[in-house]
């Protein structure tokens, strides 16, 4: 018989679940920014992006606060703590995103049709893994085995498509490196290669906690 979740694991995946929708939120405004990047509201719609970090670390914060409070073993408060590590980074990233893109934007530099495709590409298959990873939490609140293992191959299968988005994205930033917005592209899709690949980091110790818990 598959366990249940106790209540301190259940506060848990609340916290990160909320730092979860926060992200989700940052990655939908971001393909927004991105799909109508010569509009006005742009600049807005970033720097709100950009206060994102803030709030994930304050619920970082309450989440380091409650397990060291939990009665959670020492082992598994540290498999914890290293998923969000791994969620705060993704903000980090998301921030550092929208401050290139800010840039590109107080710069005037244009990017051609073709790069903002394949930009635009890239952070769809990352919202795609990202709602994958949501979804194995909500499987692992709801104490579904099942579909928290498919949930986390469904992320293994969206990183490995960001990481082909990637090399395609690669390609043709390099052909065009006379552009003077062409570094600040490439910054901006490592660092959503970057994303895909923490997302699946954090995918892997969902899966170890889950393990341990139902196990």
């Amino acid at each position: 018989m598959v366990s249940s979740v106790n209540n301190a694991t259940g506060h848990i995946l609340d916290l990160i679940e909320e730092q979860t929708r926060l992200i989700g939120n940052a990655l939908h405004s971001l393909h927004s920014c991105i799909s109508s990047f010569t509009n006005e509201d742009v600049v807005e719609k970033l720097k709100s992006i950009t206060n994102l970090r803030d709030e994930v670390v304050k619920l970082r914060r309450d989440l380091y606060n409650y397990i060291a409070r939990s009665a959670l073993g020492l082992i598994l408060k540290e498999d914890w703590i290293r998923l969000v590590l791994k969620i705060v980074q993704v903000a980090d990233y998301l921030e550092g995103i929208a401050y290139r893109l800010l840039r590109l934007k107080e710069k005037n530099w244009t990017i051609s049709e073709e790069i903002i495709k394949l930009i635009e590409d890239m952070i769809l298959k990352v919202t795609y893994e990202y709602e994958a990873f949501r979804k194995a939490l909500l499987a692992f609140k709801y104490s579904n085995v099942e579909q928290l293992i498919n949930h986390c191959k469904l992320v293994e299968e969206y990183e490995k498509k960001v990481d082909i988005a990637y090399r395609e994205t690669d390609l043709a930033t390099l052909e065009r490196l006379n552009e003077p917005a062409m570094y600040l592209v490439r910054v901006i899709a490592d660092f959503l290669e970057s994303i895909a690949d923490t997302l699946g980091d954090a995918s892997d110790d969902l899966m170890l906690i889950a393990l341990g818990h139902f196990g």
